[in-house]
């Protein structure tokens, strides 16, 4: 979304982030509750996937809200004398999508840097 053109049909770029977009949380929060599972014991997952969804979300309001001000901040320094026109707001929208993107690459350098001696989730120990 971040390189995307107004003039653009739907097809051509918003078709395809829109149809991207859930499978990166959907993703994150899968591996995240197979790795609970797998890290605590039996009598604790429950708490332990209470708390992992509580700070999930916790984390998604946080970062809704700060690309919020990113994309506030950036439609304001637009030198635009109208900053709710549709070019002032597009500026705004792509740097918030740039910033999603760095934290999205940001994330999953985090993630193969944690994860990478998780060992077979799922095999049954004795």
């Amino acid at each position: 979304m971040a390189l995307i053109d107004p003039h653009w049909v739907y097809w051509k770029g918003a078709f395809v982030a829109q149809i991207l977009a859930p499978l990166s949380g959907d993703v994150l929060f899968t591996v995240g509750l197979i790795v609970v599972s797998e890290v605590f014991a039996e009598k604790d997952q429950a708490l332990a996937g209470a708390v992992f969804n509580t700070v999930g979300y916790f984390g998604m309001s946080l970062g809704l809200n700060s690309m919020q001000v990113v994309s506030m901040l950036v439609t304001k320094g637009t030198p635009y004398r109208d900053k709710s026109s549709p070019a002032a707001l597009l500026q705004g929208y792509q740097a918030s999508f740039w910033a999603m993107f760095g934290m999205t690459i940001f994330c999953s350098l985090l993630c193969v840097v944690g994860l990478r001696n998780i060992g077979k989730v799922g095999l049954k120990r004795d």
